[in-house]
């Protein structure tokens, strides 16, 4: 059994992230996601690994969406908070690290979307979807704002991920059984979360 990192590495995770910062953030959270993955494997041994790594990726990245939504209010009020005290100059400098952790969830599952080769405007809706949940005051489209930056960043990954499986070696494409369950398994999930914070 291959791990999530190996997958993902394969994919070119390494080459997509090069900031320290991001690399670190990275490794931490691949170590959490290996374990994660192990025990799905484990549990599951009737299921190919690439339906299992797109199943905990998109959980994975639902997840970090919930987290952002149930930590909106306090974050705001942290962010007012420093501007008010320190100015919007040095406020500027703190990182909402719900935000960040969820750039980069979502930057991994659109890296595994891509290499899964699944449906353009399937991603493309869900890149600007996340870009506008995280900068809720900036518009995509304008070449300046974080939205369409981190919209860009999203649709990066993704093109990465569909380059790596167009390479010739076997190993470095990871395919489902069944690519069109994404959307099931998103909606679903998308249910399961919404009874949890109804």
């Amino acid at each position: 059994m291959s791990s999530l990192s190996h997958y993902l590495t394969e994919m070119g995770v390494h080459t997509l992230f090069c900031h320290q910062a991001e690399t670190h953030s990275l490794k931490t959270l691949l170590a959490h996601l290996d374990a994660e993955f192990a025990r799905i494997q484990s549990m599951r041994p009737d299921k190919n690994d690439a339906d299992l790594l797109l199943g905990l990726m998109t959980k994975t990245h639902l997840a970090a969406l919930e987290q952002l939504q149930l930590t909106e209010d306090k974050s705001e009020a942290m962010q007012t908070l420093f501007v008010q005290t320190l100015g919007a100059d040095h406020a500027g400098r703190f990182t909402n690290q719900y935000q960040t952790d969820c750039i980069l969830v979502t930057r991994l599952w659109m890296l595994v979307l891509g290499n899964q080769n699944m449906d353009f405007s399937y991603v493309a809706e869900h890149a600007e979807s996340t870009a506008a949940l995280l900068f809720p005051e900036e518009k995509t489209g304008l070449s300046h704002s974080r939205a369409e930056q981190v919209r860009r960043q999203f649709m990066q990954a993704y093109y990465h991920g569909q380059s790596a499986s167009q390479l010739p070696s076997e190993q470095n494409q990871v395919r489902p059984s069944v690519p069109g369950k994404l959307k099931a398994i998103y909606r679903w999930l998308q249910q399961v979360l919404r009874r949890k914070t109804g």
